[in-house]
C-alpha cells in the first residue's frame, strides 16, 4: 500500500496535465504554498520534537548529532537545488528544447533520500511520524509531479518520451522505500529522519518566503498556506 500511495501523487499529477491541462505556475504555486505550510506545521509539531526525544540514548550526543544530520540535509537540498533549479518548491523553467538531465537528476535525488527516511514500518523509531513523512511525500510530490511534466511537454518533448522520464522520477521513492526497508539502513530510521527534516526545512520556508512580493504576502498563497498549516496541525492531533 506505501508503495501505491507513493506512485498515486505521481499518477495525479500526470492527469492533471494531460486531462485538466493545469500546469500553470500560479496553480503550482499555490498547491506548492499549501504543501509549505504542511511540511512546516508537520515538522515543527511532531517530527522535530519526536527526533530530539530521548528513547534510550545517550542524550548529548545524540543531540549533536541529530543536529548536524538536520543542518546536513538543509545543505544537501541547497545542492540538489542547483541541478532541479528550484522545481522542488515551485519553480518552472523554460527549457528551449533541451532535455534537461539536471533537473531530472536532483528531482530523482531528492525523491529518493526522502523515502530512504521511510524505512521498515516495524522498526522504525516512531511509526506516527513514519505515517506522516510517508504522506507528506506523496502531498508534496504532486506540485512537482506537475512542474515536471508540464516544462518537458513545453518544451517540445513528445508526450512519450516526457512520460518516461516522469516514471523515473515516480520510481525514486518507491525505491528509497526499498532499500531503506530491506537493508541495513532500516536501523538508522531516526538519523534518515533528521536529514529529511532539514530538507524539509529548506523547502518549506524558500516556498513561504517565496510567496511573498515585495513584503507582501499573495492573499490566495495566504490562504493556501493557512489551509496546509490547518491540515498538518489536524494530521498531528488526530495521527
Amino acid at each position: 500500500m506505501d508503495y501505491l500511495l507513493l506512485l498515486s501523487s505521481i499518477a495525479a499529477g500526470a492527469l492533471t496535465v494531460l486531462l485538466l491541462k493545469l500546469e500553470q505556475r500560479g496553480y503550482i504555486k499555490l498547491l506548492n504554498a499549501f504543501t509549505g505550510g504542511y511540511l512546516l506545521t508537520l515538522t515543527f509539531l511532531h517530527l522535530l520534537p519526536e527526533l530530539y526525544h530521548d528513547h534510550g540514548h545517550a542524550a548529548e550526543h545524540a543531540s549533536l548529532l541529530i543536529g548536524g544530520l538536520i543542518l546536513a540535509g538543509f545543505f544537501v537540498q541547497i545542492v540538489l537545488d542547483i541541478f532541479s533549479m528550484g522545481v522542488e518548491h515551485g519553480h518552472a523553467h523554460d527549457l528551449h528544447g533541451h532535455v534537461p538531465l539536471g533537473v531530472v537528476t536532483g528531482l530523482c535525488l531528492h525523491a529518493l533520500i526522502e523515502a530512504m527516511a521511510l524505512g521498515d514500518a516495524g522498526t522504525h523509531h516512531d511509526p506516527a511520524s513514519r505515517q506522516m513523512l510517508l504522506w507528506s511525500i506523496v502531498l508534496h510530490n504532486y506540485p512537482v509531479s506537475i512542474a515536471l511534466l508540464g516544462m518537458l511537454l513545453h518544451a517540445g518533448m513528445s508526450r512519450a518520451r516526457a512520460l518516461g522520464l516522469l516514471g523515473l522520477f515516480a520510481a525514486m521513492a518507491p525505491l528509497g522505500l526499498a532499500l531503506s526497508a530491506h537493508s541495513e539502513l532500516a536501523r538508522y530510521s531516526r538519523e534518515l529522519m533528521a536529514v529529511v527534516i532539514g530538507i524539509f526545512m529548506h523547502i518549506s520556508t524558500t516556498i513561504l518566503f517565496e510567496s511573498s512580493d515585495g513584503h507582501r504576502f499573495n492573499y490566495q498563497k495566504t490562504v493556501a498556506i493557512v489551509i496546509g498549516a490547518g491540515l498538518g496541525l489536524l494530521s498531528v492531533l488526530f495521527h
